[in-house]
């Protein structure tokens, strides 16, 4: 059977599919499907789609028995697969399922368009992103923080935007909200945020005691927020590009000494105080190793 590879229009993901017929992807709920041009017809119904997609499937080698059944059922996931297995049942319990081996894959992307403009990182940075996206970037941020605290508190990611990192980027873009006007009342929401306790109440108090509206061309960036940011895009850059795109790093000889050479950085950097922290030298180690090495990702 022939074999074509697709590259999904919607994230731009490249895979290999046993038919080389005219089809595309659709991504429904995070999941590639592949659906032949003709299918992509508004006229046609949900359950000829659902056919069309086992059938594509099935062609392709691929055993979609319980596919089937979850896609042509309402049933709950305890009645397809079965009752012992651990993975259905850490969904049944939390809705959440922990996998080491994923790294934020899209922030590799995106940290490789920042990298490649001509001036530079932060001057990318500084000219994409306004005070908007800083402030609701940080908002969903934090909020993921709370859910991992709770279910993955060890979860690396907790590391890179720590309390005292939340309170000093909230704290700084006070200065440039166009909601609150007096200089007075400014000061007491910077003396709201910094009496947060815990993620939650700080969380309560950005989303639900403050106004946020900034003008549209105010693209203010607090030092705390690049930093950290610079230390996310950096690690899980890293990671992806050391374990799935075979990068070496300079003096490393294959894929384990170099992600143990990332996690002695990593580690050294969360050694000292949140306010202390130079995510920028994970960043280095990342720059220093492209351009050392050649390497160019395709995205």
């Amino acid at each position: 059977m022939a074999k074509a590879e697709v590259r999904c229009p919607v994230c731009g993901t490249s895979f290999v599919v046993g038919n080389s017929g005219n089809a595309v992807t659709e991504l429904n709920d995070g999941i590639h499907f592949l659906v032949p041009e003709t299918v992509r017809n508004e006229n046609v119904t949900k359950s000829s789609r659902v056919d069309l997609r086992l059938n594509a499937l099935k062609d392709s080698g691929i055993n979609v028995d319980k596919l089937q059944a979850l896609m042509q059922s309402n049933d709950d996931l305890k009645s397809i697969f079965d009752s012992d297995d651990p993975i259905i049942a850490e969904i049944s319990k939390g809705g959440f399922i922990r996998n080491p081996e994923l790294f934020r894959r899209w922030i590799t992307a995106q940290t490789f368009r920042l990298l490649d403009d001509p001036n530079g990182w932060t001057h990318a940075v500084r000219r994409r992103y306004d005070a908007k996206y800083v402030v609701d970037m940080t908002k969903r941020e934090l909020g993921i923080r709370i859910e991992l605290e709770r279910k993955c508190p060890k979860d690396v990611r907790n590391k890179f935007f720590t309390l005292w990192d939340f309170k000093r980027i909230f704290e700084e873009m006070i200065t440039y909200n166009e909601a609150i006007y007096k200089l007075d009342d400014k000061r007491e929401m910077e003396q709201l945020i910094n009496s947060a306790e815990s993620l939650g109440d700080l969380s309560n108090i950005v989303n639900n005691c403050i106004r946020w509206r900034f003008k549209w061309n105010c693209s203010f960036k607090p030092k705390t927020w690049l930093n950290c940011f610079k230390g996310a895009g950096a690690y899980y850059t890293l990671q992806n590009i050391i374990r799935t795109h075979g990068l070496v790093l300079p003096k490393c000889k294959d894929m384990n000494e170099s992600l143990e050479w990332v996690d002695n950085v990593f580690k050294s950097i969360i050694g000292y105080e949140p306010r202390d922290r130079r995510w920028d030298i994970l960043m280095s180690v990342l720059v220093s190793a492209v351009k050392e090495t050649g390497f160019e990702l395709k995205y």
